[in-house]
Formats: structure tokens, sequence, C-alpha cells
């Protein structure tokens, strides 16, 4: 009895990980792309852009993540100004990681400040983080960050 539940584990184990590597493949492979690759609209990054700096925080959340999800390089100098204005926590990290998928080296300078300017310690510890993996990413060294 024990073994056959045993095998039903690990054979769903096995199907997790499975699901888990074929979708983390499929989205490392993603590039940065222009919103008018993907929308034909006239108004399309002027509405994104509104929204990443809406007074509605789960707007401004949902274009945020929009922005990161999809690499809208586009975006890039609007979430650069919001992360300097930003009051949210959550939504500062939001915004690196977003900076994080695209690449954006400016965005990673700005979250290098974050890393050691921000008041909050939550913020300044992940803004590291992610830069420090931005820089083991895309070269052999690390962060020198106080």
């Amino acid at each position: 009895m024990k073994t056959t539940l045993s095998n039903k584990v690990e054979k769903s184990y096995f199907v997790l990980v499975a699901i888990l590597f074929v979708l983390l493949v499929t989205n490392a492979f993603g590039q940065n792309q222009k919103i008018s690759e993907v929308s034909k609209h006239k108004y399309t990054l002027q509405n994104l852009e509104m929204g990443i700096k809406s007074d509605n925080d789960g707007v401004r959340e949902s274009s945020i993540y929009f922005a990161g999800k999809y690499r809208f390089i586009d975006t890039e100098d609007a979430l650069i100004e919001q992360l300097k204005v930003e009051k949210d926590s959550d939504i500062k990290v939001l915004i690196g990681l977003a900076l994080f998928r695209m690449s954006s080296e400016k965005g990673m300078n700005e979250l290098q400040k974050l890393a050691s300017s921000d008041e909050n310690p939550r913020v300044r510890k992940m803004s590291y983080a992610i830069y420090n993996e931005y820089l083991v990413n895309n070269s052999n060294r690390t962060a020198d960050v106080k």
C-alpha cells in the first residue's frame, strides 16, 4: 500500500518538475519587444505608461507587471521614473524585477543606487539581489554594494 502511494507521489512530483522545467525554458528565451510589434493601436504605449504612473495601486502594479512580463522595452524610461518616486516597497521591487526581465542597463544602474540608499531594508535587500543576479547573468562579476 505504501509503495503504491509513494509511486503516485513520485510520478506527481516528476510531472510537476517537468511542467515547471518546460515553462521556465520557454520563458527564458523571450526577447525584448516594442509595443508596436504587438499592437497597432496608436495609444497603447501611452496607456501603459499612464498605468505605470497611475495613482491606483492595482492599475500601477498590473501595468508594471505586464511591461516586465512581455519585456516592453519602450516602457523602460517610465519604469525608471516611477522607481524614483514610488512609495510602496512592493511596487519598487516589482519595478526592479520588470527592469531585470528587460535586461535594462539603465534600470539596473538605478537599482544599484536604490540598493544602497533606500530607507526600507527589504527594498535594499531585494534591489541588491536583483542587481547581483543581473551582473551574474551578464558577466562573472558580483555586486559591490554597501
